[in-house]
């Protein structure tokens, strides 16, 4: 049984924490790039599944297709709604930022809630590889293997563009000295608009992958919002390095406590271990100005 237990806090470990690395991402950017404690990035999961499912339902759209607008209607909500409705305006007034970013967050959700209730069964088919495996005396789906495998390969892709690319190279300076950026000849707006584009990529691929073996309901972005917190604050609040950590470090603490305590106190014993590091290492894992 110690075996069995062992085997699985691994397994599971791995796997959780490279969603969790899906979920967090683009909230990471957000923190970094933009430096906005983005209350509304919970709209994007919401989004994505019911969005997906209303462009398949009421529009008959086949499955990629409807994943294909749905991006595009993603990247023009973080855009027009978020960027140019609420951070330009209010950027320098916080308080009121955050307000309205949390309240366009519960509106959409309610809308979706009234769209279609749990009671609608809302459910995605994306499942890439059905049926389950087994490694020692842990059985996993492939599913769930395959989106751990998918968040690592998009933070692969992310890292390789911060650290790679002129336009990576261009966010990074304008993470850690935006006055200087603009000095240099940065074009601070593009970028900004940029990042928020990039924002909701991983948190939509998240959802699409997750769909299958996840709980889809119109609440589902609070829960999701709450863990890329957690692993952001963990990590060091904007700090990609970092939110690579926490993610695997949440993982694990909720694994760990799943198996040999109970599941549902995972989520109290990683606040608790958050609360703990930040109070003896302020600013998280990686604290710092800069995005990598």
């Amino acid at each position: 049984m110690l075996v069995y237990k062992l085997q699985s806090v691994l397994m599971y470990a791995f796997v959780w924490g490279s969603i969790y690395l899906l979920i967090s991402l683009g909230f990471s950017l957000i923190c970094g790039v933009l430096r906005i404690f983005h209350l509304g990035y919970g709209v994007t999961f919401v989004l994505a599944a019911y969005g997906t499912w209303a462009l398949m339902h009421e529009l008959h759209l086949g499955l990629w297709p409807a994943i294909g607008v749905m991006f595009v209607v993603q990247i023009v909500f973080a855009l027009l709604v978020f960027y140019k409705g609420i951070f330009q305006r209010y950027l320098e007034q916080e308080e009121i930022l955050l307000t309205l970013s949390m309240l366009v967050f519960l509106a959409v959700t309610h809308m979706a809630n009234y769209s279609y209730p749990v009671t609608a069964g809302v459910s995605i088919p994306t499942t890439i590889i059905d049926g389950t495996f087994k490694i020692g005396k842990v059985r996993l789906s492939y599913q769930m293997l395959f989106a751990a495998l998918t968040g690592i390969g998009v933070t692969l892709a992310f890292v390789w563009m911060f650290l790679k690319t002129r336009v990576g190279l261009i966010i990074r300076a304008m993470s850690q000295d935006i006055q200087a950026s603009r000095l240099m000849g940065a074009d601070v707006s593009k970028m900004y608009f940029l990042a928020m584009a990039l924002s909701v990529i991983p948190p939509t691929i998240c959802v699409l992958m997750i769909a299958p073996f996840w709980s889809v309901d119109p609440l589902m972005g609070a829960p999701l919002l709450t863990t890329a917190m957690l692993v952001s604050i963990l990590g060091g609040l904007g700090n990609l390095k970092g939110s690579i950590v926490a993610s695997y470090l949440i993982g694990f603490i909720h694994a760990f406590i799943s198996f040999f305590y109970v599941s549902r106190f995972m989520g109290f014993a990683a606040l608790v271990i958050t609360l703990l590091v930040m109070i003896f290492k302020r600013g998280g894992l990686y604290p710092g100005e800069t995005i990598w």
